[in-house]
């Protein structure tokens, strides 16, 4: 697989420059710890690295994204079993309501003989080999299924000594949120999570994953193609990996390329609401502070956001990682806000 190919890495060959963030996963796993938070925010590669880490361990990877019925989780997980069905077919032969036919897996999730998310884990715990759970953007994940995977990391935190979860979010905030380890109501409460933070890129590095893309494409880009990409993109490899593909691909200038990733950005945003964008375009107009935003969006939008509001607004744009003390964790995300309209 190519640096420019879009999709997630799953080899180290293929995975450029992330080789402190596999050793701190390998390490954290070698120890035994429960529970690992993989970190970062959007487009900087988590999927790529935990892909990749994946196939170097006994493991399973579910997209958590969405989730919201048990019915969705339990396919998911079936159709990932069945996925890496050569990796872990001896950890699901003779299992309790697990059926393995050829290259396929069938869970029965109800009634008799059936096995539940835990008691399956359960199962592949006794076997006596490391085994990690991931779970992708779990915080995205929706009630009531969310508080089912918070009760089965819960029991597998306290019961399962050969398994360890790996959950994995860009809204750092929010995962935090949804663990809930400082809250008493929490199933999770008083537990602790191991966190591994997965960095934009250097400049140089920036520079060498674009040059070696290119390479790779066999294309040549006139000088200063590059520079400007590194210059814009601030070492989000998600970004630069769209940048190169459409580049080779003859999709646009340099100022064309630019623009499609702020006007991905811009319909990500969009999704929020109007109060959200309003403060977000104060911030990306340079407001450094609650007084200067709250005037901006007086003043810019004609609405008076009470204290309380602007305070939770604020709060939550910080949660979902798209700001942090009133500057944008993307640059992209910045120019994008800009352009944004209640």
């Amino acid at each position: 697989m190519k640096l420019f190919d879009p999709r997630p890495k799953t080899s180290r060959d293929s995975l450029f420059d992330r080789e402190r963030e596999l050793e701190e996963l390998h390490r954290a796993v070698d120890r035994g710890l429960p529970l690992v938070a993989l970190l970062g925010v959007r487009r900087v590669g988590k999927t790529s690295v935990l892909r990749t880490f994946l196939g170097e361990v006994n493991g399973l990877y579910v997209d958590a994204r969405g989730l919201v019925r048990r019915a969705d989780l339990e396919t998911r997980v079936a159709d990932a079993l069945s996925e890496s069905l050569g990796r872990l077919r001896r950890f699901l032969e003779g299992v309790r309501g697990v059926s393995v036919a050829g290259f396929s897996v069938e869970v029965r999730w109800r009634g008799r003989d059936s096995v539940s998310l835990a008691g399956l884990l359960s199962e592949i715990d006794k076997r006596g080999e490391r085994f990690v759970f991931a779970l992708d953007e779990v915080q995205q994940s929706k009630p009531p299924v969310s508080a089912e995977l918070r009760s089965v990391l819960a029991y597998g935190y306290d019961n399962l000594e050969n398994v360890t979860f790996v959950v994995v979010g860009s809204e750092v905030g929010m995962l935090r949120d949804f663990l809930a380890l400082e809250d008493p109501s929490s199933p999770l409460y008083g537990r602790y999570a191991y966190e591994v933070h997965v960095e934009r890129f250097s400049e140089d590095l920036s520079r060498e994953f674009l040059e070696r893309g290119f390479r790779e494409e066999g294309v040549e880009p006139p000088p200063g193609v590059v520079e400007e990409a590194v210059g814009f993109f601030d070492g989000i490899v998600g970004w630069l990996v769209l940048f190169g593909r459409g580049y080779v691909d003859g999709a646009g200038s340099v100022e064309e390329l630019k623009r499609a990733a702020v006007n991905l950005a811009a319909e990500e945003l969009g999704k929020l609401s109007p109060r959200e964008r309003m403060v977000l375009r104060a911030v990306a107009e340079g407001c450094r502070s609650w007084s200067e935003v709250r005037r901006y969006v007086d003043e810019r939008f004609g609405v008076a956001l009470p204290k309380a509001t602007l305070s939770r607004i604020i709060e939550k744009l910080e949660k979902l990682s798209i700001i942090r003390g009133y500057e944008f964790l993307d640059p992209v995300y910045r120019e994008a806000a800009r352009r944004l309209t209640t």
